[in-house]
């Protein structure tokens, strides 16, 4: 009896994303690329997944070991022999000492026992058989692609491609299949960045043609989708400000804002981070501080010591700083766009609805200016989409990068200083899109903070 036909999850975060939902049976996947690019561990991780859902596998293997395959995919966290104590996932090893058409009838044997999923590795063993046999080869081609049809189901093909080489020497398997994935290295900003080229998806209106991918220890592969919006977002609700000062300048924000807030850079403003609490308190929103210049036990207790220097008790303090999480990144450990993930794999995990990044006047340097601006804007629009506050913390560094991170925000507080002989204090000009600009002087920014403190104070009193 035929099995129903149905969508086809490949179970690889990130990849089912990109693809979409047009893997249906019966489907041919060629997973192609040099040696050592994760091909088989792209394969496994699909095998795998679909097994944990209920979908058997059948994977025949022409050259690697099953202890060996079953060693590292659990370093991985794929229990490939619980899914085979299971019966939902069978290991094959064909011997190559078979003629072609003896591997073939073995092939078509294990095949025919009802699989959901078959992975072929690799095609490349066979097509070296009869490479100078022009008849056999086509009738090779036309046998994988019978496969898929006898299945009803997933036959993904893993094919080696020789280093250097960016083309796949396939003949009309590359044609007939359904899709076509090339794994690829490739050098970025001095770190090697695993990359996954969609050469081919029929049916799917693919528009990225090459997304990174990570192999991680516990979850397999991972392919990291960059989130491209085609068109800018518009902001969320709105959110009240918590001092007159800012409540005549900038009037109010939305959830889905971008706040920049650049402060000189021999200096920093500590107050501005009592406004970002008073509206976490009072919105009643979690409220993540990731900086790139400081540990996380250094930040919390720099906020502490602050707290406490404004008469705030230790208990009043835990209970109104109990929804700040702290986080630290080194951002030159990562590529731009690996930054990137890894910020929006930290969002992703905690949630929050105010996201501060602090110190990015570090990473703004760590690549060129188009490729920050590039990465940065696509990132803010996204994280508008999820309507979270974005507030950037930085000093400044340079005319060219203020004036282009300036037009992506939509709050501008910029501090600079005033006053002489020895008494200097801050100024700070305030602009809010569609709104004039603002010069508060240094008074109007201590009775703001004085304001602040006391909502903060009032809010943690009721949350007590």
């Amino acid at each position: 009896m035929s099995k129903p036909t149905e969508f086809l999850e490949l179970g690889v975060d990130g990849l089912d994303r990109v693809l979409g939902s047009f893997i249906y049976p019966p489907y041919t996947m060629v997973i192609a690329g040099h040696p050592g690019a994760g091909k088989t561990t792209t394969a496994s991780t699909i095998c795998y997944s679909n097994a944990v859902k209920g979908r058997k596998c059948l994977y025949i293997s022409l050259q690697e070991d099953r202890e060996k395959l079953f060693r590292y995919m659990s370093e991985l966290g794929l229990d490939l022999e619980k899914a085979e104590s299971a019966g939902l996932l069978r290991f094959v090893k064909i011997p190559m000492t078979l003629d072609v058409e003896g591997i073939a009838e073995a092939i078509s044997k294990f095949v025919s026992e009802d699989y959901d999923v078959v992975v072929l590795d690799s095609v490349n063993a066979l097509l070296d058989i009869v490479e100078k046999n022009s008849e056999k080869r086509s009738w090779l081609q036309n046998f994988f692609y019978t496969i898929s049809r006898v299945i009803n189901g997933l036959l993904i093909l893993i094919a080696e491609m020789p280093y250097g080489s960016e083309t796949l020497e396939l003949g009309s398997i590359e044609f007939v299949s359904d899709a076509v994935l090339i794994l690829k290295h490739k050098k970025e900003d001095n770190f090697l960045v695993r990359t996954l080229e969609i050469r081919k998806v029929r049916g799917a209106p693919i528009l990225l043609a090459e997304v990174p991918f990570s192999i991680n220890r516990g979850k397999g592969i991972i392919v990291h989708a960059p989130v491209i919006l085609d068109e800018v977002v518009e902001s969320g609700e709105e959110i009240k400000l918590p001092c007159d000062l800012l409540r005549r300048t900038l009037s109010h924000i939305h959830r889905g804002m971008v706040i920049n807030i650049t402060y000189p850079p021999d200096s920093d403003y500590a107050d501005i981070v009592l406004v970002l609490l008073s509206i976490a308190l009072r919105e009643g929103m979690k409220l993540l501080f990731l900086s790139y210049k400081y540990p996380p036990a250094s930040m919390r207790e720099a906020l502490l010591k602050n707290l406490v220097k404004m008469g705030f008790s230790k208990d009043l303090i835990e209970k109104i700083t109990k929804n700040i999480v702290f986080k630290s990144i080194n951002p030159f450990s990562y590529s731009i766009s690996q930054l990137v993930l890894r910020e929006l794999s930290l969002v992703d995990e905690l949630d929050p609805d105010i996201i501060v990044f602090h110190g990015v006047e570090i990473p703004r340097h760590a690549t060129d200016i188009s490729n920050h601006i590039r990465e940065l804007y696509n990132q803010m629009n996204y994280l508008k989409k999820l309507r979270k506050i974005v507030v950037r913390i930085g000093a400044y560094t340079d005319d060219l990068s203020y004036k282009l991170e300036s037009r992506i925000a939509d709050v501008i507080v910029r501090f600079e200083y005033e006053g002489s002989e020895g008494n200097i204090n801050y100024k700070a000009y305030l602009w809010r899109r569609f709104r004039r600009p603002y010069i508060a002087t240094y008074k109007e920014l201590q009775e703001c903070t004085e304001e602040v403190v006391g909502l903060i104070r009032k809010l943690g009193m009721v949350s007590s």
